[in-house]
């Protein structure tokens, strides 16, 4: 897997976002195997569901402290 060098395609140094590239997963700049394209909404998903249903919880359990 070839590693794409371009900072532009580098948010923070650390993100990918490159909308010309169809995998969601790819060769990280330096270092690790690999990391997620946000350019891609699955990348989103993935980042985003772990965090949602942890609000949800302490919404839920928070709740549960007031009755």
């Amino acid at each position: 897997m070839l590693r794409d060098k371009n900072p532009t395609h580098w948010k923070f140094l650390v993100f990918y976002f490159n909308p010309g590239e169809p995998r969601l997963f790819v060769a990280r700049r330096i270092g690790g195997p690999l990391t997620l394209n946000f350019a891609r909404p699955m990348a989103w998903a993935l980042v985003g569901t772990p965090f949602a249903i942890m609000s949800i919880g302490a919404i839920i359990d928070s709740l549960h402290l007031v009755r």
